[in-house]
């Protein structure tokens, strides 16, 4: 009985060595956190930069050649959703984008689904 007393002490001395080792681990010698690495670009065109992780144009950081690869918008219609852009502070919904001159609910509809914000 005695020696099985001394088993359990040597045991629980054992856990908290381990214990301790981990917590000490954590707090001293945890990686810090790195910067993320840089984005190189290439010769990309800035059409597929701003539409990147949806593939989608966003309304809010696309330019006039961005805005122009939609179906149905030229380059004046690309003119007054970035002067409208600039005028109201950004577009709050995607629905803002009814407001601008020349864009009506069937060039709307047809756009819709390409956009972002």
């Amino acid at each position: 009985m005695d020696e099985e007393r001394v088993h359990i002490r040597i045991l629980i001395g054992i856990a908290a060595v381990l214990a301790a080792l981990c917590i000490g681990y954590a707090v001293f010698f945890v990686p810090p956190i790195c910067e993320p690495a840089a984005v190189i670009t290439t010769d990309t065109p800035s059409a597929t930069l701003s539409s990147a992780y949806n593939g989608r144009v966003h309304l809010n950081s696309a330019s006039a050649a961005q805005l122009e690869s939609l179906k149905g918008v030229g380059s004046s219609l690309a003119k007054r959703i970035l002067a409208y852009r600039q005028q109201h502070g950004g577009f709050h919904s995607i629905e803002e984008l009814k407001n601008v001159k020349g864009v009506g609910p069937k060039l709307f509809a047809q756009i819709r689904g390409q956009l972002d914000l």
